[in-house]
């Protein structure tokens, strides 16, 4: 499934580990042209959401942050309805918190450690339905 169709997207990371950033980068540049916005906590990922300029069309969220943790930034998030459309993916290594997570609307989940047909299948079909 090819991404390339869909024009340009910026996806905010939000990944404190600075190893999976860069891996995660390097993956979705081969997937796609996408811009890749990194955030290493989850308060300044709120504040680039919150910026008007900042257009994100979707979030790959690390549940395990420090201080603002994931589930805290996904409440925010869910709260916002401009932030209704963006496809929210939870990061996590641990999948006994799929269900929490769910109830708070997360869109999906990218299981770690990362699989490149996974992470593209997923954004594919998130990009697709809300395109």
């Amino acid at each position: 499934m090819s991404l390339y169709h869909l024009g340009k997207k910026r996806v905010l990371v939000v990944e404190d580990n600075t190893f999976n950033m860069q891996l995660l980068q390097t993956l979705l540049e081969k997937i796609s042209d996408l811009e890749i916005v990194a955030s290493y906590d989850g308060a300044n990922a709120l504040k680039v959401l919150q910026s008007p300029e900042s257009k994100i069309d979707m979030i790959l969220l690390d549940i395990r942050l420090p201080i603002v943790t994931g589930e805290d930034v996904l409440r925010e998030i869910r709260k916002n309805s401009d932030f209704d459309d963006i496809p929210v993916f939870a990061i996590s290594v641990d999948q006994s918190k799929e269900a929490e997570l769910k109830e708070l609307g997360i869109s999906d989940f990218i299981h770690k450690p990362f699989d490149i047909e996974e992470l593209e299948n997923k954004i594919s079909l998130a990009f697709n339905k809300t395109v």
